[in-house]
C-alpha cells in the first residue's frame, strides 16, 4: 500500500540526519508495515471469533430458554420455534402455549408440537398449555400450568444465571408467574416481541392481548429486552419466493415453514399489503428475539416507562431500564436460519 505523505510535515520524524525524501521513504515504510501487520491481526482475530463460534456450537455452551408464544396465530412463532429449536447453544426446556384472538392454548400446543415433529428432534422440549384469557386484575395471576413451569424452569437459578424466557405472545403466564412468585424476577430475563415503537408505545397484538399482564411485566424488576413491531417489520420482511432461496430446497423443515407462511398470507392479503407495501410479503415479527438471542441485534437502553389503559407509555413516570431493539442484522439471521435447518436435515439422514 502507498500513502500520499506530501502533505505532512515530517520534519520531526526520524531519522533527522536524513534528506526529506528519505525520510518520507522511511515513514512509509514503517505506514506500510503498520498496515501490514494491522491486516494480519485482524485476519487473525476473524478467524478466532469464527473458532470460537464454531467451537461453542461444538462444546454445548447453552443458555437455558423458555418459550411463551401463541403458535398458530401467525406463521412467525412457528419460525422462531424452529429457529430456536435448531439453535445448539440453546436449551429450549419448554414451550408455553398462550391465548390469542380466535385461538386457545390447546390449538396452540398442538401447532407448537407440529413444528417440533417437523424438526424430528432427538430430544423434544415439553409443550405445556398456559392461560385461556387475559389476567382479570392485577392482583390476580392465573395458576396454571404454563405459569408454573415458568417458576419450577428458574428454580436454583441466580441473577447471574437466568432464565431466558422468549415472550412472542399474550404476558400472562410471565405476569403470572411473577405474581405466584416475585423473587422471580432475580431470575429470569424476558425477550420480548411487542408494542409498535418506542417511546411512544401502542401494540397490534401481544401486548394489546393482555394490557395488564403486560404493566405487570413492566412494573416489576425483571430484565426486559424488547423488539417491536417498527424495526422487525423494516427489517424482517419476507415472500414465499425469497424463502425458498433463501432456505434449504427439498427439505421438510423449509417447506413446513414457507407453508406456514403462504398460508398467512393467502387468509388476509389485504393486511399484508397494509403492513408491508406488497400483497405477497409478510414480516417474520418474533425472529426478532432470536435475532437478540444470536447477538445480531443493537439495542438502545431506555426508561422503562409506565404503561396506560391505551397502550401508550406515560412519558412522566418511569422505573429503572429496558433493552429495546433498534437494528437487526436481518441477512445474517436468515443465513443462520437456513444453516441450522440444512445441519438438521445432515443429522436426520445419518
Amino acid at each position: 500500500m502507498n500513502y500520499d505523505l506530501s502533505r505532512i510535515d515530517i520534519s520531526n520524524y526520524p531519522p533527522r540526519d536524513r534528506s526529506v525524501q528519505d525520510r518520507r521513504g522511511f515513514l512509509q515504510r514503517m505506514l506500510a508495515s503498520s498496515w501490514a501487520f494491522e491486516s494480519v491481526r485482524l485476519i487473525r482475530l476473524s478467524g478466532v471469533i469464527a473458532e470460537r463460534s464454531i467451537a461453542d456450537d461444538r462444546a454445548g455452551a447453552s443458555r437455558a430458554v423458555v418459550v411463551s408464544t401463541d403458535c398458530g396465530a401467525d406463521c412467525d412463532d412457528q419460525w422462531a420455534i424452529a429457529h430456536l429449536a435448531l439453535i445448539p447453544t440453546i436449551d429450549l426446556k419448554a414451550i408455553v402455549t398462550s391465548h390469542a384472538p380466535g385461538l386457545t392454548p390447546a390449538a396452540a400446543a398442538a401447532k407448537a408440537r407440529e413444528v417440533l415433529g417437523t424438526l424430528g428432534l432427538d430430544k423434544a422440549p415439553r409443550v405445556i398449555e398456559g392461560a385461556s384469557a387475559p389476567l382479570p386484575r392485577a392482583d390476580s395471576p392465573r395458576d396454571t400450568p404454563g405459569a408454573r413451569t415458568l417458576i419450577d424452569e428458574a428454580r436454583g437459578r441466580s441473577p447471574r444465571d437466568r432464565l431466558t424466557v422468549v415472550m412472542i405472545g399474550a404476558a400472562t403466564d410471565v405476569a403470572s408467574a411473577l405474581l405466584i412468585d416475585p423473587s422471580l424476577a432475580d431470575r429470569i430475563e424476558v425477550v420480548a416481541m411487542g408494542f409498535e415503537s418506542y417511546p411512544k408505545g401502542t401494540d397490534p397484538w401481544n401486548v394489546k392481548n393482555d394490557v395488564i399482564a403486560w404493566r405487570i411485566v413492566l412494573e416489576s424488576t425483571v430484565r426486559l429486552v424488547v423488539g417491536d413491531s417498527v424495526v422487525s417489520r423494516r427489517r424482517l420482511k419476507m415472500n414465499p419466493t425469497e424463502a425458498k432461496r433463501v432456505l434449504p430446497k427439498d427439505d421438510p423443515v423449509s417447506r413446513m415453514l414457507i407453508a406456514e407462511l403462504v398460508r398467512r398470507l393467502d387468509e388476509n392479503p389485504a393486511l399484508a399489503e397494509k403492513e408491508t407495501g406488497e400483497k405477497r410479503t409478510w414480516p417474520i415479527w418474533d425472529e426478532v428475539t432470536v435475532a437478540y438471542l444470536l447477538g445480531l441485534t443493537k439495542t438502545k437502553t431506555v426508561p422503562r416507562l409506565r404503561l396506560l389503559d391505551d397502550l401508550t407509555f406515560d412519558q412522566e413516570r418511569s422505573a429503572g431500564t429496558i433493552d429495546w431493539v433498534t437494528e437487526i442484522d436481518r441477512d445474517a439471521l436468515f443465513r443462520d436460519l437456513a444453516h441450522r435447518i440444512k445441519i438438521n436435515g445432515e443429522r436426520k439422514r445419518k
